[in-house]
């Protein structure tokens, strides 16, 4: 491994362990001579992390840590408000829309039925400590629970299924991919269109194993770590 990989590891795990947003990294001058290599080295390793969004150079102040993405297990009992409190973070979501359309081939594959057929569209804005992460588009199947979806307005969507319409559901199959922010990411995310998102197609399924929920989410790349669970 390259000499600068190396340390930029091991400042990334300093990062995580001695740093809070907002402080700043030693000068390079007294880092490089720590770690005994040319500023050279030590800049390509700081470039290193701030690609990977953990470091932010600001002219005339320094190098500035950021707030360190929060990792996101995958895995069928998982789910987003949870996860993120045990991460520490302080995550919550906000009801953008709500309203009955008509399912596309996508939503239709996901959810087992008709193109065409009326589903259930909730759009909800996520955030953790109160920085926007995610949009979320959920396509869930008509039914009782709709006269109850009317009134979720902030929260888990799925402890709201849980508790109000006796729905629990779980994550069935997931498919990650990526793409830049279109005009909507950009306006309720508050990034610019050159920023990388992570995109999750969910399936979720309820307690009788039939698919539910069908959700696309746009994710902020720079914010979550997803980690993909193996069990043996």
């Amino acid at each position: 491994m390259p000499r600068y990989q190396e340390i930029a590891l091991s400042l990334e795990k300093e990062i995580s362990h001695a740093y809070q947003a907002g402080q700043y990294l030693p000068p390079e001058q007294r880092l490089a001579e720590r770690y005994k290599v040319n500023r050279h080295t030590l800049r390509r390793a700081i470039d290193e992390l701030v690609l990977k969004g953990w470091l932010l150079r600001q002219q005339g102040k320094g190098v500035m840590v950021l707030s360190k993405p929060v990792r996101y297990p995958l895995h069928s009992g998982s789910k987003f408000t949870d996860n993120l409190l045990n991460a520490g973070a302080k995550p919550n979501s906000r009801v953008l829309s709500f309203s009955q359309t008509n399912a596309n081939q996508q939503v239709a594959n996901g959810l087992g039925i008709a193109v065409a057929s009326p589903v259930l569209q909730l759009k909800t804005l996520r955030f953790i400590d109160q920085m926007p992460i995610s949009i979320v588009f959920h396509h869930l199947r008509l039914g009782e629970h709709e006269k109850h979806l009317s009134q979720y307005q902030q929260g888990s969507l799925h402890s709201f299924l849980k508790q109000h319409c006796q729905v629990e559901l779980r994550r069935q199959h997931t498919v990650v991919g990526a793409q830049l922010a279109n005009q909507e990411d950009c306006a309720c995310l508050q990034i610019d269109g050159s920023h990388p998102l992570l995109t999750l197609q969910t399936i979720n399924v309820d307690q009788a194993q039939q698919p539910f929920e069908f959700s696309i989410s746009h994710i902020r790349a720079e914010l979550v770590e997803l980690s993909l669970e193996h069990p043996l």
